[in-house]
């Protein structure tokens, strides 16, 4: 963390994942970089102390964006850093934390809704009853999206009025007497994350037939293919969908149908054929995320020519999850995705293939790949390390856990520890093979202090990857290796 606090001067956006981050290197980075960071998102990252935040709420006073999820801290948490966010920001935009930031002062809330109500537009904290935010909202006019709203059985919304700009809501309990005060701003959003599984079907239902305006939407629907339906005949102008409930490959077909302007499509379901695919492949020409996720043990025939027509039809996709079962695609299906995969970036398989033949053919296409994981794949390590020599050099990551229950990760480039010399040049990845068997992930957690923050840092026991596109990402890993053999290949 001190190097990227010291070398990175014209740094202005950080997000930090799966990484133990110590409340040092947050007030390191605070005292350094505070003065120009608008944004910092921390996800994953373990041994987190809230002390740290403080310092970034004292010193990031520019801080435009700030979002922390799914982290775990030593201890209890205070409320003590939002606190100090509130007295000395006035510029924030979009905050947003969940559990173990689960206590906290809504006066604090209140008076940054208050400070910044000329700014902040999402709102998206962990869930307290919507009747205590009654002034947030009021202050808060700008705000366009709001989480996680609870509706109590009983509250008194008399009165209470959203922001006139309100457009994305979250809601985390709604129980039905709630529905004649939500029902009205129902036409006039934009995205709905619906978290509520206790609701009855029929009343997802009809929630779902008032949204016409919905481009955004999560859901734990339960009404299966039926929800699917009437997502698909009321909501027009989805873009997005995340579904978390499970149905079949008749309501998939449905959807896509009633809804071609879909480009996000994360789905669960319960069975799946190649016709269904071929359906996505004809009738979503935008889908750039297609996200897959099979809940049977196995299938009668395998996916392949879905695969082919699907990606066929999606000719922009750049990121594809499959998460199939035993069968689901061959060796054959997986050289379908090389040959007609010309723009993924991204791509994650689970149980998929059926010998190394068939990663083989995967390596021979999918010249825009930078990212691949893989999941309970009969791939051998050896495999694995060669299939980075037989696709284009835009490769920088691939990772895969294997039935025994061991991680195999490789990066490039790779940087030393010790010199900051590149091991392996980017783009010259012909002796990677001769190391790949040998490193094997230990834990996911490494702490930040140790790391190179360049390319890949290989140490005794740690290393560091950054990923290039978009913002920078930072994947932390414990390796172990034979020094001998890494020496070897050294420049």
């Amino acid at each position: 963390m001190d190097l990227i606090a010291v070398e990175f001067k014209r740094l202005k956006a950080l997000c930090i994942r799966n990484m133990v981050v110590s409340a040092s290197d947050l007030q390191l980075l605070a005292t350094v970089r505070g003065g120009d960071l608008r944004s910092l998102e921390l996800r994953g990252c373990k041994m987190f102390s809230e002390d740290g935040l403080v310092d970034v709420a004292r010193y990031c006073v520019g801080l435009r964006s700030l979002r922390l999820e799914r982290n775990d801290i030593d201890g209890t948490a205070n409320g003590k850093w939002l606190h100090e966010l509130a007295l000395r920001n006035v510029v924030i935009e979009s905050l947003e934390f969940d559990y173990p930031f689960d206590r906290y002062d809504m006066k604090d809330v209140t008076r940054l809704a208050n400070k910044c109500s000329d700014s902040l537009v999402s709102l998206n904290i962990f869930p307290k009853s919507l009747s205590f935010f009654r002034k947030v909202l009021r202050h808060a006019k700008k705000l366009d999206y709001f989480g996680h709203a609870i509706f109590d059985e009983h509250g008194d919304f008399s009165g209470f009025k959203f922001p006139p700009n309100m457009r994305g809501l979250c809601i985390e309990d709604l129980p039905v007497t709630s529905f004649p005060f939500l029902v009205p701003y129902l036409n006039r959003l934009r995205e709905l994350n619906l978290l509520c599984i206790d609701i009855r079907p029929n009343c997802q239902c009809y929630f779902f037939k008032r949204c016409p305006s919905l481009e955004v939407l999560v859901t734990q629907d339960i009404c299966g293919d039926e929800g699917l339906q009437v997502i698909g005949e009321f909501c027009k102008k989805l873009r997005k969908l995340t579904h978390e409930g499970r149905v079949t490959h008749m309501g998939l077909m449905a959807l896509v149908k009633a809804c071609p302007n879909l480009d996000y499509l994360e789905v669960r379901l319960l069975e799946i054929s190649n016709e269904a695919l071929e359906c996505v492949g004809t009738h979503l020409k935008n889908l750039r995320d297609f996200r897959i996720w099979l809940g049977i043990e196995e299938t009668d025939s395998p996916l392949d020519n879905g695969v082919r027509a699907m990606l066929m039809g999606c000719s922009k996709l750049e990121r594809l999850d499959l998460t199939l079962c035993l069968g689901g695609l061959t060796d054959v299906g997986l050289g379908y995705i090389g040959e007609y995969g010309h723009n993924l970036r991204h791509l994650s398989l689970s149980c998929t293939g059926e010998s190394d033949t068939g990663l083989l053919e995967l390596s021979k296409g999918c010249p825009k790949l930078r990212k691949l994981k893989l999941y309970g794949c009969p791939f051998s390590e050896q495999a694995i390390a060669t299939f980075v020599f037989h696709v284009n050099h835009s490769l920088r990551y691939i990772w895969a856990k294997r039935h025994s229950g061991t991680d195999l990760v490789l990066t490039r480039p790779m940087v030393s520890a010790e010199n900051g010399k590149q091991i392996v040049p980017e783009g010259s990845l012909t002796t990677l093979a001769s190391v790949a068997n040998l490193i094997t992930i230990q834990s996911t957690y490494c702490n930040a202090n140790y790391h190179q923050s360049v390319g890949m840092a290989v140490g005794k026991e740690n290393f560091i990857a950054k990923q290039p596109w978009g913002k920078m990402f930072f994947y932390a890993c414990r390796l172990e290796y034979d020094i001998s053999k890494l020496s070897a290949i050294s420049t």
